[in-house]
């Protein structure tokens, strides 16, 4: 079995691509959440595109991450940046779990 050698150029671009790629349907996917919560003002909507924007910035973080390393260190910079999608990951959680509890009660 062969296996796909690429140089490390090409690698870094092709994880950039993605990144970006990732990123950008990430905040699209956050904005409409956004737009849901403008029109419905239902507060588990609000939740779930606080929850996105925190969870799909983290990309973003991670790629201006080499020049925020040298002025936090690199334990800062990884604890911000899995503390922001833990966090976003709970808002979208809370968001969906709103409707139950509210029937529940």
């Amino acid at each position: 079995m062969m296996h796909l050698q690429l140089s490390p150029s090409v690698q870094s671009q092709i994880a950039f691509v993605l990144t970006m790629t990732s990123t950008i349907l990430g905040l699209a996917v956050g904005y409409l959440a956004l737009r849901g919560y403008w029109q419905s003002r239902k507060r588990p909507m609000l939740f779930i595109a606080v929850g996105f924007f925190l969870v799909f910035w983290t990309p973003v973080f991670l790629v201006v991450g080499p020049y925020l390393v040298p002025l936090v260190g690199p334990f800062v910079y990884g604890m911000v940046g899995e503390i922001s999608r833990i966090v976003g990951l709970l808002c979208i959680l809370y968001g969906l779990r709103i409707p139950y509890l509210q029937r529940t009660s």
